[in-house]
């Protein structure tokens, strides 16, 4: 879980409403792919969402809604900012009050990992792996 700036609302890893049924099948073993030794057949649409829960109620404040369930965390600034990715390789900046996007570059590549945070000749830069590529990102 990632805190806010104010301590106020905070940031659980991204939510994959997804949902799997597995069935009995034969099913061929190719290398570098995800193998579940079956066919997967989903009933719904799968979707995701960067959501924002208020400390004091327990309630969600908002969701930044995404196509698809992502696997990449995300990371709050004490500017205001929470940033993530998506698998479809969108790297964005949402308020962390409000949700609405800010931002967004594409990568090119799936993102499944969090974003970070460092500081380079006194200012601030984030990183983030899209693809087989690493992004980094700052204002001079």
């Amino acid at each position: 879980m990632e805190p806010s700036e104010k301590g106020t609302l905070v940031y659980p890893s991204p939510v994959r409403e997804m949902g799997s049924v597995y069935y009995k099948s034969s099913v061929e073993y190719r290398p570098g792919t995800y193998f579940t030794g079956s066919e997967k057949r989903l009933d719904e649409e799968s979707w995701g969402a960067v959501r924002a829960i208020d400390v004091k109620s327990g309630k969600p404040a908002w969701d930044f809604t995404l196509p698809t369930p992502p696997w990449a965390g995300v990371m709050s600034t004490a500017g205001g900012l929470v940033f993530g990715g998506s698998n479809e390789g969108n790297f964005y900046a949402v308020d962390a009050r409000s949700g609405k996007p800010l931002w967004q570059f594409q990568t090119g590549g799936a993102i499944r990992c969090a974003p970070m945070s460092f500081l380079s000749e006194g200012k601030q830069r984030i990183a983030v792996a899209g693809g087989h590529s690493i992004f980094v990102f700052g204002l001079d």
